[in-house]
């Protein structure tokens, strides 16, 4: 099964993410939007396991993240990969709190590797993908990505409590996500929060 690690994004940050995409909408052609519901930032996507190894990494996770604290994580600000002249996936990042997710994101990687998950090559970027460029044949689709100006967004905040295995299920109409598990940050293991 294709699965991620992942912070889960509470509905009233996802319902204003949500309205800030219907301003995007007005100034955009060619971009497939994220469902609300779908939002997430993801940690680590470990790609396809087997059934049997999700105890493993469950039994790599909670040890982990049992050393970290509850945190506050604000979304800030919109960007673009790999640039906003040749945007392909809009996202929007996180600078308060994406300290604790690169210092988590490096734990897990160690662990991870110990049961047969491979390292990721790239650095780790703390961001929410919103959207992504619809490509025709491998190139941009006619016209440009956006053709107006882009609205700024205002920033969301919200308290991180645990992070979640999630399984990921490809399907025509878009992907279905299932959560496996959620492992608890330090001060929600004892209702703390």
């Amino acid at each position: 099964m294709r699965t991620f690690i992942a912070v889960e994004i509470p509905a009233e940050i996802k319902n204003k993410i949500g309205r800030y995409v219907d301003l995007l909408r007005g100034s955009s052609q060619n971009v497939k939007w994220v469902s609300p519901e779908n939002l997430h930032l993801t940690i680590k996507f470990l790609g396809e396991v087997n059934e049997d190894d999700v105890d493993s990494l469950i039994e790599c996770m909670n040890p982990v993240l049992s050393e970290f604290s509850s945190f506050d994580l604000a979304l800030e600000h919109i960007g673009f990969f790999p640039s906003i002249k040749n945007p392909r996936v809009l996202w929007i990042g996180s600078d308060g709190g994406a300290d604790n997710l690169l210092d988590i994101f490096q734990e897990l990687e160690h662990c991870l590797e110990t049961v047969g998950v491979d390292r990721d090559e790239r650095m780790f970027s703390p961001h929410l993908t919103i959207g992504r460029v619809k490509r025709n044949h491998d190139k941009l689709s006619d016209g440009p990505a956006f053709t107006g100006d882009i609205p700024e967004f205002e920033t969301a905040s919200f308290r991180v409590n645990g992070i979640a295995l999630i399984k990921s299920t490809l399907t025509p109409q878009g992907p279905i996500y299932e959560k496996l598990y959620e492992g608890k940050l330090k001060e929600a293991q004892f209702g703390m929060v």
